[in-house]
């Protein structure tokens, strides 16, 4: 049986989608993960994936002063990512992309799949171009300019088709639509204090699941107001949803339009190169979801009531986009696993 390397993490949406691919291929290939020492080791724990620490390092768009040593520390990483990868012996590197997953590609001997899963391509996808066998695009115009680009969707966790609604398990009576409050695997201050402000008038006609982040604070508990830090059943969280408020990230912008929630996507706009914003007005565009910028929150609760009483609207809109790539990424991958001619970029 072949081995694959899966590699990214530090965010839900470096790791998350790599998850999803992992589950429709670990019957067919040995997938194994390498990653730094972000959540990716736990999430992978919990799931009894092997797992591989290698040493990573990060730019840091907030402390530029810092990046100076970051060419030196790469070069130390990838010298040990390759010790690593001459363990493991794959026959393929999946990258999802991050700092995580730099090292990985940059060591790699045999073919690279790039996934990106932005409007615009960060910093590690363009660093790992050269390397790469196709840098796999989860929108259209980004795989565009790249000469090895396909356009091809986002990796979904197929499971989250197969959610049941339960309204009781958030201690919810499931009377009134019900608000989902997602602020991404690390949370959102800005969004969770916009929420907590308007709870008092958005409890009179909905009720709320606010996923606070890790160590996050939400509102003080009330009837109709549930609060959990983070959810490991986004299936259930999401078939128990009407309304769905969110951060920008492709992967959960991917996941709300897949499973036709109306949507309210909340870029986020500091420590960012921009591409929530990007990736929220692309969207925006198709009509499929409605941007709220950061300093529109005070608007929060009219454009939950749009949205909520526009949800066909909405739902339409996204019933023309296809976001779910998961088939076509499986089929690539085999494509190249099975096929030898299919050459080592180095």
């Amino acid at each position: 049986m072949k081995t694959i390397v899966f590699a990214g993490g530090g965010t839900a949406g470096h790791v998350m989608p790599n998850i999803a691919l992992i589950e429709q291929l670990k019957h067919d290939y040995n997938c194994v993960y390498v990653g730094g020492d972000g959540m990716e080791k736990d999430i992978c724990d919990s799931r009894n994936i092997p797992f591989y620490r290698i040493d990573t390092v990060k730019f840091r768009r907030d402390k530029l002063l810092s990046n100076v040593s970051v060419p030196f520390k790469l070069r130390a990483c990838v010298k040990n990512a390759k010790r690593i990868l001459a363990e493991i012996n794959p026959a393929l590197i999946f990258s999802k992309g991050g700092y995580a997953a730099l090292p990985v590609v940059l060591a790699s001997k045999v073919p690279v799949l790039c996934h990106e899963s932005d409007y615009s391509a960060g910093l590690a996808t363009k660093l790992s171009k050269r390397k790469a066998t196709y840098i796999l695009c989860a929108f259209e115009p980004c795989a565009k300019k790249f000469k090895k680009g396909l356009y091809v969707g986002t990796p979904l966790n197929q499971s989250l088709y197969r959610g049941a609604k339960d309204a009781s398990h958030y201690g919810l009576s499931g009377n009134k639509p019900i608000l989902a409050v997602v602020g991404g695997s690390s949370g959102a201050a800005t969004v969770n204090g916009a929420i907590v402000d308007a709870l008092p008038r958005l409890l009179e006609k909905y009720e709320v699941i606010h996923m606070t982040g890790k160590n996050k604070a939400g509102g003080a508990q009330q009837k109709g107001y549930a609060t959990v830090e983070f959810e490991n059943d986004m299936a259930r969280l999401y078939a128990t949803a009407d309304i769905i408020v969110t951060r920008a990230g492709a992967n959960a912008l991917a996941e709300c339009i897949a499973l036709k929630k109306p949507t309210i996507a909340i870029p986020l706009e500091k420590a960012s190169r921009g591409d929530q914003v990007q990736n929220a007005e692309y969207y925006s565009d198709c009509g499929a979801i409605k941007v709220l910028r950061e300093n529109e929150l005070k608007t929060l609760i009219a454009a939950v009531d749009e949205v909520y009483n526009n949800k066909y609207k909405y739902v339409g809109a996204m019933s023309c986009i296809n976001v779910d790539g998961t088939k076509k990424i499986v089929g690539i991958i085999k494509e190249i696993t099975e096929n030898s001619e299919l050459g080592i970029k180095d």
